[in-house]
């Protein structure tokens, strides 16, 4: 709150001024070589009339302008106010933000878990049916071998067997036989044409 000093003051300041510029010229004695007393007292009145004339001249433009600063002063104090509390919502916000967004990645997380055991899951489950399809391809394919190669195992010993026979035929089958053979066989074939 600004003070308003009366003329009172103005004088009473204006006249401690002048005994403090005094002073030193009062101790210092006077003597031929001192400073005229009368000269120095107009002096120091003079600067008093002329610092009083001054003060009363530039007290109300000193004023506004000492005013003026102070209103000025205030409104800077209330905007680096307003800024102060806006950098603090803003702070507060920002805060807020950073808390939302570690929730929100701890949500992101969490769903990425679970995307990931999904997947997982599912690639064990396409694994597990993809196993028991070539276990089964391979159970078939065993199968289908192991049939081809009884039945060409078969063949194989029946050639054998056929042949072994014909070798055991030809050592032991004489003419008589032959002609044996031959003629039951026709006895047969007319039998059954009649």
């Amino acid at each position: 709150m600004a003070r308003k000093f009366g003329m009172p003051w103005v004088l009473a300041g204006t006249a401690g001024l002048v005994a403090l510029c005094a002073a030193p010229a009062l101790a210092s004695g006077g003597g031929e070589h001192g400073l005229p007393w009368e000269d120095f007292i107009y002096r120091c009145i003079n600067f008093g009339i002329l610092l009083t004339a001054v003060i009363l001249v530039l007290r109300k433009p000193l004023g506004s302008a000492l005013k003026g600063r102070v209103e000025n002063i205030k409104e800077e104090l209330a905007e680096l106010e307003a800024k102060r509390e806006e950098a603090r919502r803003e702070y507060a916000m920002i805060e807020k933000r950073l808390a939302d967004a570690a929730g929100e990645r701890e949500t992101i997380l969490a769903e990425f878990r679970k995307q990931g055991e999904r997947e997982y899951e599912k690639i064990l489950d396409n694994a597990k049916t993809l196993a028991e399809r070539i276990k089964s391809q391979a159970q078939f394919t065993i199968e289908q071998e192991t049939a081809q190669a009884k039945a060409e195992l078969r063949r194989e010993v029946a050639e054998l067997s056929a042949s072994v026979a014909e070798d055991m035929l030809k050592q032991t089958i004489n003419a008589e036989d032959q002609a044996r053979l031959v003629g039951d066989y026709l006895t047969k074939v007319q039998q059954e044409v009649q």
